[in-house]
């Protein structure tokens, strides 16, 4: 990963970085135009330099990188609010919206970026493992920059690896670090990888064509996904996805995923990095 790392980041930024941190448990890099630069290592966010203040050129050099200096070609993508690089690396974008006709056509003035580096991590915790040897319908919650993708990316490992097939919906690129056809990011010998296909499509082209136990999707959203998904599962494949959000009781009184919550087993709640709160089991209660 620190090979991906260093060919985004300006010089000067890298360098300092590797002086001040432990690269291989970097989480975040925040760049915000005239303004501190800030990282966090497993979570954990300190400043870079208290004199070092990020300038309009470093945002710029970051991005041609990510764009392969080509950032129309990536329109589509900014518009959602993210960039995905090499490694499963996922850069989130903040600036300026560009109106048309009453659509959000593009963003200009991109003025702080969200650098989030994905990690495998083994997790300690032997619920976790009980839950993976009693595996049913799965959802992982948390508030965002928690270690949702992380405890996916661990269960998916080790499902696979007790010979479920497993379809893991990659949408960004963040989940298997897929770059140039290589995964960067080891989710188990018995994984399938459908990287940058929406959501939507692939939950119903890939469950005809690659017939899996088990669907992997991180940060699922709506209703279309929602009816997607209880599709796959009427038609006996389980499901392992994670949520945003910070209270299951919320999640109850939402319509759409109460819909869903009536086919889940298991609600994994998190409280940081490799840290599980609690597993509440849907069918004791």
């Amino acid at each position: 990963m620190e090979e991906f790392i260093e060919r985004l980041l300006p010089v000067s930024i890298f360098n300092e970085l590797v002086s001040k941190c432990d690269i291989s448990r970097l989480t975040e890099i925040r760049l915000r135009a005239q303004k501190p630069l800030y990282f966090a290592e497993n979570g954990r966010y300190q400043k870079l330099l208290p004199e070092y203040i990020v300038s309009d050129q470093d945002i710029k050099s970051v991005l041609a990188v990510a764009t392969k200096s080509s950032l129309y070609a990536y329109n589509s993508s900014i518009l959602d609010g993210f960039i995905s690089y090499d490694g499963g690396i996922r850069i989130g974008i903040s600036g300026e919206g560009v109106i048309k006709n009453g659509n959000l056509s593009s963003i200009k003035n991109i003025t702080s970026l969200c650098i989030r580096i994905p990690h495998y991590i083994d997790i300690k915790d032997v619920r976790i493992n009980e839950l993976i040897n009693h595996f049913d319908n799965t959802l992982i919650l948390s508030r965002p920059g928690l270690g949702k993708t992380t405890l996916l990316r661990y269960m998916i490992r080790h499902l696979s690896d007790e010979g479920f097939n497993i379809l893991v919906l990659d949408e960004r690129g963040e989940l298997s670090g897929m770059s140039m056809g290589k995964e960067n990011i080891n989710l188990g010998e018995c994984s399938d990888t459908v990287l940058g296909i929406p959501k939507l499509q692939a939950y119903a082209s890939q469950v005809r064509s690659m017939r899996p136990d088990i669907i992997a999707s991180d940060e699922i959203f709506g209703e279309k996904e929602v009816e997607c998904i209880l599709d796959c599962i009427r038609c006996g494949v389980k499901i392992l996805a994670t949520v945003h959000s910070g209270d299951p009781e919320i999640l109850k009184k939402n319509s759409i995923y109460n819909k869903l919550l009536q086919y889940v087993r298991y609600i994994v709640l998190i409280k940081g990095i490799g840290n599980i709160d609690k597993i509440i089991d849907l069918r004791r209660g």
